[in-house]
């Protein structure tokens, strides 16, 4: 696929057991030349705890690889939607210092939370306006903010998602279409796209189907995920309508082999595998950036 549609990526959390180096050597070897970087938890293949130096060496790293990192997976946000002013706080310190690494690894987008739970008023009147204020810092570093499809915020209904960027109101602030974890809600994936057209800014993929796994340590309801291609997902629309829609992005690809209840081949073969299946719209022989 030529530009300016959308662009093929995969996120490392699918090594999250590797090293950077490791991790960015197995993408590389897949047939992948853009990586969205794992940056969640501490020991991971970046962290806002990280040196200067340990940075610039994930930037060499990837160039080394050839590959180019589109995207930076952290964590932080949650804590926008706490009692206390001096809490929400807190948590935009810890947002800065993420889109502080975002800048310093080369990444032109960082993930960020909106706030903990479901309840549509309490993101607004607590969270929106520490989100404005991260989503002006973003733009002070030239990178983007995006928050996740993702059970456990008011993400995971896509009309809730689309008024939050509009209160909001920031070009550096939209969403990261995540089909999978809302067809896993069992929430309607395609009306989500249309309904959250205008405010994408990423998209993580994967294949599966919708089950109910109970209290397991996860999303009690959520994807299983499959090899792509074997779910009931459907991609060949999605990337479709993307295109259709002038997306000019990244779609990642979150390959969640680290999951021993899905029975996915390790995380190497079965990212060769879905970057195969992707060929159709992303030729192999895409050059490198």
């Amino acid at each position: 696929m030529t530009e300016p549609g959308p662009k093929l990526s995969v996120c490392s959390i699918a090594l999250r057991d590797k090293s950077a180096a490791e991790a960015f050597r197995i993408v590389a070897e897949a047939g992948y030349r853009n990586v969205e970087v794992f940056a969640s938890v501490p020991g991971t293949h970046a962290f806002r705890d990280m040196a200067g130096a340990e940075r610039a060496r994930i930037r060499d790293l990837a160039g080394r690889n050839g590959l180019r990192i589109c995207a930076m997976a952290g964590s932080v946000g949650a804590g926008f939607t706490a009692d206390s002013e001096a809490e929400r706080e807190d948590e935009l310190s810890r947002v800065k210092m993420d889109i502080d690494l975002a800048a310093d690894i080369g990444a032109p987008l960082a993930r960020v939370g909106p706030g903990a739970g479901e309840d549509i008023d309490k993101v607004m009147s607590r969270a929106a306006p520490y989100l404005r204020r991260a989503a002006a810092y973003a733009e002070q570093k030239r990178l983007r903010l995006g928050i996740e499809n993702h059970g456990g915020s008011i993400t995971v209904n896509p009309d809730h998602a689309a008024a939050l960027c509009r209160e909001v109101g920031s070009s550096s602030f939209g969403i990261i279409y995540d089909p999978g974890n809302l067809f896993g809600r069992q929430v309607d994936y395609k009306r989500g796209l249309d309904v959250m057209s205008g405010h994408i800014v990423h998209v993580h993929l994967k294949d599966g189907y919708p089950h109910y796994f109970g209290n397991d340590g996860f999303a009690p309801q959520r994807l299983a995920c499959t090899l792509f291609g074997e779910g009931k997902l459907d991609i060949p629309w999605i990337i479709e309508r993307l295109t259709a829609s002038g997306y000019g992005g990244y779609i990642s690809v979150e390959y969640e082999g680290w999951h021993p209840e899905y029975n996915l081949p390790e995380a190497g073969q079965g990212l060769a595998m879905t970057r195969r299946y992707m060929a159709r719209w992303f030729p192999l022989e895409q050059a490198a950036p």
